[in-house]
């Protein structure tokens, strides 16, 4: 604004406006003052007084067309810093949006499913848990967490004090805005994600744990069945009980498997030696 009024200031000359100004109204007046006595000269005024006011009027429009490009900059600068203003709020308006109860209420689900499938428990059973002890009239004891769970259980724990300074699992009182959402979101799949991989990786090595075992109970099933002093050997009863222990140990899953695997293949050893032992007895 003031780059404007310095450029019309330097454009109109207004001393030599004023001087116009003022010579027209003059030769105005002597022009109507003689105009009976001298009407030649009073015309002749008359057109002098036209040329000025005439003069006056041009120098305005030229400075009016000059200064049309600065006029312009300042309106577009205008427009321009409210529509940024407008969409600005408009952003912040989005980014402010909160997420609604009912999808809060579907997130606690997911989460409390989450918790319980890191136990090995899904909500139905979880349930039905509950409502036994309910029937004894007793406080239903924590699950007990999976010895391979254990990392991805101290993850969620951190997921869940997260939710919880937003207000969780009261949900009616939590403002929790999008993008946060879509952050807790993200973080709950991609634990149950790395979750169902380790279950899947889990029950692989479940399987081949049992097969291995199975083989061991039927090579000693079958050491067994070769001679009757064989099973009256103190080596081989207690294998015996060993295999028999630890065929419970694997099912009730109630050992690490790496715990689990070592035992089985201690196991198989002392049963290669007290086959080889057997066989130069028999020799």
């Amino acid at each position: 604004m003031q780059k404007t009024t310095t450029a019309s200031k330097a454009v109109v000359n207004f001393k030599l406006v004023s001087l116009l100004l003022a010579l027209s109204i003059v030769l105005r007046i002597v022009a109507e003052t003689i105009s009976t006595s001298h009407p030649f000269l009073s015309v002749c005024l008359t057109l002098l007084e036209f040329i000025g006011w005439t003069s006056v009027l041009l120098i305005w429009v030229a400075a009016l067309i000059k200064g049309i490009p600065s006029w312009m900059t300042m309106v577009w600068t205008k427009v321009r810093a409210v529509l940024r203003a407008h969409w600005h709020a408009k952003k912040a308006k989005k980014e402010d949006t909160f997420v609604p109860v009912e999808e809060l209420k579907s997130l606690r689900t997911d989460i409390q499913r989450l918790g319980l499938a890191l136990h090995g428990m899904t909500p139905e059973m979880e349930h039905v848990r509950r409502m036994y002890f309910q029937s004894l009239g007793q406080v239903a004891p924590a699950l007990p967490l999976p010895p391979q769970n254990a990392v991805l259980h101290a993850e969620f724990e951190s997921l869940v004090r997260f939710l919880n300074h937003f207000g969780f699992p009261h949900v009616e009182c939590v403002r929790l805005q999008q993008r946060d959402f879509a952050f807790v979101q993200q973080w709950g799949c991609n634990l149950e994600a790395r979750l169902l991989q380790q279950q899947q990786r889990s029950q692989e090595q479940q399987a081949k744990l049992r097969a291995t075992l199975a083989m061991v109970v039927q090579q000693h099933k079958a050491l067994g069945e070769t001679s009757a002093l064989t099973q009256g050997y103190s080596g081989y009863q207690r294998i015996q009980g060993a295999l028999r222990l630890l065929e419970h140990i694997v099912n009730d899953q109630r050992c690490p498997q790496e715990l689990a695997q070592d035992l089985v293949q201690k196991l198989q050893s002392d049963m290669d030696a007290l086959e080889k032992q057997f066989t130069l007895v028999t020799l």
